[in-house]
This record gives C-alpha cells, sequence and structure tokens, in this order.
C-alpha cells in the first residue's frame, strides 16, 4: 500500500522488534550480509544500511469522527498521555466467501462490504477444503511485511530482526511507473500502477506478472491506495479496500474530499461506499476483519474504518509523523504498525516507524519510534498477507 505525489514525473506511493541500530539487506535465497548498501547498480534503490540511534514521541488521545466523516482533524498535545485507541475487531460480521483470487469463485461470493451470507469454510479434520486457507509456499506469507519500490521491486522487511530482502524486479511488460500494493492470502502482490493498472505478481517469482482482469477508471477512479481485509475474525476470505487520489497535486486533507472503496473479489468491480477525509490515503488490513487508513498533515492521522459502513471508528493523530508528499505506504503486523515515509522528501530511501498499538511494553502509551533513517529503498507500497499474526509472536 502506498505511492508518491504526482507533482513531479509520477513513480508511486502509498506498512520492530529487532536490533535499531542494524539493518540487514539480502538477495532472496542469499546469506545476511550485515552493515552493508544495496547496490543501486543491482537493485535500482540505494540507501544506507546503517540506521542512526531510534528516537520516540509519544502519541495523543484519539478522537472519534462524527457520522459520515472518516476522520476529526485532530491535533498533537504531546506529552505522555495514555491512549484508549481501540484495537478490538471490526463490527463486521459477515462470514461471505469471496472467489480465491487465482482460481476464480469458490464457494458463495461476497456481494458487498456489508454481507452476511455464510460461506463453507470446511472442516480439515475430515479432509474438506477449508475456505481461503493460508498456502504453504516457498515464500512465507506469516512472518513479514512485502514492500514495493519506486524502481518496481519487491522486497521483503521482516519486523522481528529489522533487515530487509529483496526479491526481485518485478517484470510486467515494461511497467515500472508504480503507485500501490496489496498482497492476497494466496501469495500474489497486487500491483498498482499510475495508470490505474492492477497486476498480479508472484511473490515467490516476481518475474510472473498477470493480469486479473480489473478495469480501470471504474467510477471515475484511477489510483487508490489499498489493502486485503479479511472479512471478520471469523471469516478468512479477504478483499481489496482503498481511498481514493485524484491525481490532482500533492496528497491533501479536508473534509470528505476521499471516497473509501472496496473490489468485489469474483468480477473485481469498484464501488465506493464512504467518504474520508483524505485525498490520497493508504490502507491496511488485518486478518481479523479489521481496516486502517493513513494519510493527513500537521498532524498525520491513522483512522481505523467501518469497512461495512464505510466510516470512520476513531482517529489517532500521529505526533512527529510526517508524510510531506514523499512517497509513503504502512502495515500492520503483530499486534503493531509500521510505517514508510520519505519525510525528508530526498526520493532515495525511506524512514521505518514502529508503533507500539499494542502497548505491549505496558507503558500506558502507543509509543512511535524510528527504527531506520535509511531504508535500502524508496518504499511506495507496503502490504502484509492477511495470513500474518495479528498478534505478537
Amino acid at each position: 500500500m502506498s505511492r508518491r505525489a504526482s507533482i513531479l514525473l509520477p513513480a508511486a506511493l502509498c506498512f520492530a522488534c529487532g536490533d535499531a541500530t542494524q539493518t540487514t539487506v539480502t538477495q532472496s535465497g542469499g546469506d545476511p550480509t550485515t552493515n552493508v548498501t544495496a547496490d543501486p547498480s543491482s537493485t535500482g534503490s540505494t540507501g544506507s544500511t546503517d540506521p542512526t540511534t531510534p528516537t520516540t514521541s509519544t502519541t495523543t488521545t484519539p478522537t472519534t469522527a462524527g457520522e459520515g466523516s472518516a476522520t476529526d482533524s485532530g491535533t498533537s498535545t504531546g506529552g505522555t498521555s495514555t491512549t484508549t485507541f481501540t484495537t478490538g475487531s471490526s463490527d463486521d460480521t459477515g462470514t461471505s466467501s469471496p472467489a480465491q483470487t487465482d482460481t476464480g469463485p469458490q464457494g458463495t461470493s461476497s456481494t458487498g462490504p456489508d454481507d452476511t451470507g455464510t460461506g463453507d469454510t470446511g472442516d480439515s479434520s475430515t479432509g474438506d477444503v477449508v475456505a481461503c486457507a493460508c498456502p504453504d509456499i516457498e515464500v512465507a506469507l506469516d512472518d513479514g511485511i512485502f514492500l514495493l519500490s519506486a524502481s518496481a521491486e519487491l522486497w521483503k522487511y521482516f519486523p522481528e530482526t529489522n533487515k530487509f530482502e529483496m526479491l526481485g524486479q518485478i517484470d510486467c511488460a515494461g511497467q515500472f511507473a508504480t503507485f500501490s500494493m496489496a498482497v492476497d492470502r494466496l501469495g500474489f502482490a497486487w500491483v498498482q500502477f499510475f495508470g490505474g493498472e492492477l497486476r498480479k505478481v508472484d511473490v515467490t517469482n516476481v518475474a510472473n506478472c498477470t493480469d486479473p482482469g480489473y478495469l480501470p477508471g471504474q467510477q471515475g477512479v484511477e489510483n487508490f491506495g489499498m489493502a486485503f481485509v479479511s472479512n471478520s475474525k471469523f471469516d478468512a476470505c479477504d478483499r481489496i479496500y482503498g481511498n481514493t487520489y485524484s491525481g490532482i497535486g500533492g496528497y491533501s486533507e479536508g473534509p470528505n474530499i476521499g471516497d473509501f472503496l472496496t473490489i468485489t473479489p469474483d468480477d473485481l468491480q469498484l464501488s465506493k461506499f464512504g467518504k474520508t477525509n483524505f485525498d490520497g490515503a493508504e490502507v491496511t488490513g488485518t486478518g481479523d476483519g479489521r481496516a486502517f487508513v493513513f494519510g493527513g498533515a500537521n498532524p498525520s492521522k491513522l483512522v481505523e474504518m467501518d469497512k461495512a459502513k464505510g466510516t470512520a471508528v476513531q482517529t489517532l493523530p500521529l505526533a512527529g509523523l510526517e508524510i510531506n508528499n514523499g512517497a509513503f505506504a504502512f502495515a500492520f503486523f503483530g499486534g503493531d504498525f509500521y510505517f514508510f515515509t520519505d519525510s525528508d522528501n530526498d526520493q532515495l530511501s525511506s524512514e521505518v516507524t514502529h508503533m507500539d498499538f499494542d502497548d505491549s511494553d505496558n507503558n500506558g502509551k502507543q509509543d512511535l519510534t524510528v527504527i531506520t533513517n535509511d531504508a535500502p529503498l524508496l518504499v511506495v507500497g507496503a502490504g502484509v498477507s492477511t495470513c500474518a499474526p495479528t498478534v505478537p509472536l
């Protein structure tokens, strides 16, 4: 999920538990190399892998959005106040089983974000097929966050060790102007380009790029930040949710200037069903059915969405974390958030910021900590499969 503002030549826009003073870059299948710089000639990305000492800023008390609005404007007050931002699951209780993203419809396809039809989840103990089960593939879906670079490379970030691994250069028939990305439960990265095209890239073989049949420009929407989100904590099947970008100027914030949307899995039809305060924002989802939006400025904001109604549940201002119209993305992994931003607008490398969303250190705060100042790539998309853990490992 991510992207970069189109005020220059469009390229792309938009998700730490490890050693905050060390970043390791490895080639897929190779041995880790500590404290090295990714070779721009081979990866197309630059950036030091020797991050500086992390810095921490405290969060502020979240606000509850008004009806019909995705966010409140929110301002940071600093200090060390304790937040009560919800970490529970969405109130979406649908149990529909949308089509698997590479094999066509199976079971009962969902017909909308609030569909409550029952899908056949099967019983693994009796040999029945379990709907939307996570596959056992060479590149695991449950141990890290997939990243998309501005130069159309697919990477993987491992939160537990703060390490990066390049999976390879995407080969989608000469398309390189990447905008956003989402990763499904079957091991496909859905890459969005600036023309609105969606392509499926096999995470185990990034040269395998196919057209899923999505028609760009539906409902007047060309580009949108996006993520796969499970239907609910009881229904693992997932679908794409997104937030629109008009393509005009930089990313902006204002009352109801953005649209919250979804794409039905069976026919890839786009539907708008809610408003947000962001013209250009990223989306991430969880395996227990929650959807979050990241956007805005002064400060930027994290918004949990009611994905059945298309309205905001709560808004959390992110003091000290700004997008500044650089490339940005974020993802949810193991109970926490990981933000990838080009806050200094160097268009070379991203900073990585960890939010202790579930307050696992029990200090009463949802701390924001910069864990890497110079990632080995400029991140324009971040995608985490809904197979990934939703609680700390």
